[in-house]
């Protein structure tokens, strides 16, 4: 079995939507004869840095893995405060271990995800310094984001040419880029010219049947809309004001609907809802584990994915949707990575995030037609995260040979 060094700041027990994508990648690889050597940080660096743990996630993870977690650094005070400090503060740590680790683990090849994005910088190192080659995976995409909400002050000022610079440093060395949409891809292609169109693969985000099949649902009162995540972030705002508008609307005519928001606390959301005088149908639940979460989405009469408005954002929230059999209501680009994901999938609505009479008469239709029979559906077998790791499996052997 070939091995290879899977690097990820984020992984369990760290709480997020960040976790999951290469966590499934480290389950099923072993599938496909090839073994996950994993290099990521402490939990107490986690804890230390206020993201929330979540112990539930490491059910994915195999007994016998290899796992080697680093402690953090100091944070270099241009950059305190930035997300968090987790990444930056990890830069010194990892570079330090990585030639130990390749030298005792003598590994066929290296792979790397990101957000975020610094630490990714050990890829090229790794090559030029110990022949390794190596595959970037970007969940996101890196120089070419769109920033709705751009960094403030120096900051700003320091990170956009430092981005603009330090992206190229890795990619150009990689033996092939791992995207998650399409429309990334495209761009992706648009913005290295000199590269093959086929070094910038489409590997989307899926997902696991046995994360939502072995979990009841929770019983709800009332119809309910849940939305699960985030709604600002530092790439732009997934804004739900138009859903609160509509739900006014609705109200207005004598249709009851609750809303459920699960993450973190968000006055600036919890402000909105009292605006729109739905303070006594809006319920911000909290954060909750994972398994949690999914209970609570199974339990739902409709899920609401809210998109950040570009068309490379391919979330993974989707699929956890999907995996949850329920109605789902996308608010969200008419084209791009979301569109094509729910495309032709049965009892998913999408509509661009701009119209409240719009969402309102596709939240009727949902409360009109309400069942509370899971919905089985056709034509997304594809996105089995098993089936997405054999791809990346076979990105690993086309390079390795």
């Amino acid at each position: 079995m070939k091995k290879v060094v899977v690097i990820a700041t984020y992984f369990p027990p760290a709480g997020g939507i960040a976790t999951f994508r290469i966590t499934k990648f480290v389950k099923f690889l072993p599938r496909f004869d090839w073994q996950p050597i994993v290099l990521t940080v402490k939990e107490d660096a986690y804890k230390e840095c206020g993201f929330l743990i979540d112990n539930t996630l490491s059910k994915d993870l195999a007994n016998d893995l290899t796992i080697y977690r680093t402690d953090i650094g100091a944070e270099p005070s241009v950059m305190k405060g930035l997300r968090k400090g987790l990444p930056t503060r990890w830069l010194k740590p990892l570079f330090a271990i990585i030639g130990s680790l390749i030298k005792n683990e003598r590994p066929d090849l290296l792979f790397a995800t990101g957000d975020p994005f610094f630490p990714l910088l050990v890829a090229p190192f790794a090559k030029v310094r110990y022949g390794l080659n190596y595959v970037i995976d970007l969940r996101d995409p890196w120089k070419l984001a769109i920033k709705d909400n751009p960094i403030p002050g120096l900051k700003g000022k320091i990170f956009t040419p430092l981005n603009n610079f330090l992206e190229p440093l890795v990619l150009n060395r990689a033996s092939k880029v791992i995207v998650v949409s399409e429309k990334m891809a495209e761009d992706y292609r648009a913005a290295y010219p000199k590269r093959p169109a086929n070094d910038f693969i489409v590997i989307p985000n899926g997902y696991d049947p046995n994360d939502y099949d072995c979990i009841p649902a929770v019983a709800l009162h009332g119809f309910t809309v849940t939305y699960a995540g985030k709604f600002l972030s530092g790439k732009s705002f997934r804004n739900p004001e138009p859903f609160f508008k509509a739900l006014n609307i609705l109200k207005e005519s004598g249709v009851i609907i609750n809303f459920r928001y699960i993450g973190e606390p968000n006055p600036q959301i919890d402000n909105l809802a009292e605006q729109h005088q739905l303070s006594d149908r809006y319920q911000p639940v909290g954060y909750l584990s994972y398994s949690e979460t999914i209970a609570n989405m199974k339990g739902s009469d409709v899920l609401l994915l809210i998109g950040s408005g570009q068309e490379t954002e391919q979330t993974g929230k989707i699929f956890d949707y999907l995996g949850c059999k329920r109605p789902i209501l996308a608010l969200a680009s008419q084209r791009g990575g979301i569109a094509d994901v729910v495309a032709g999938i049965e009892q998913v609505a999408l509509t661009s995030n701009d119209s409240p009479e719009t969402i309102a008469q596709l939240l009727l239709e949902f409360y009109q037609g309400r069942s509370e029979q899971p919905i089985e559906r056709d034509g997304i077998s594809g996105y089995l995260r098993e089936h997405l790791t054999e791809r990346l499996a076979d990105v690993f052997n086309e390079i390795s040979s």
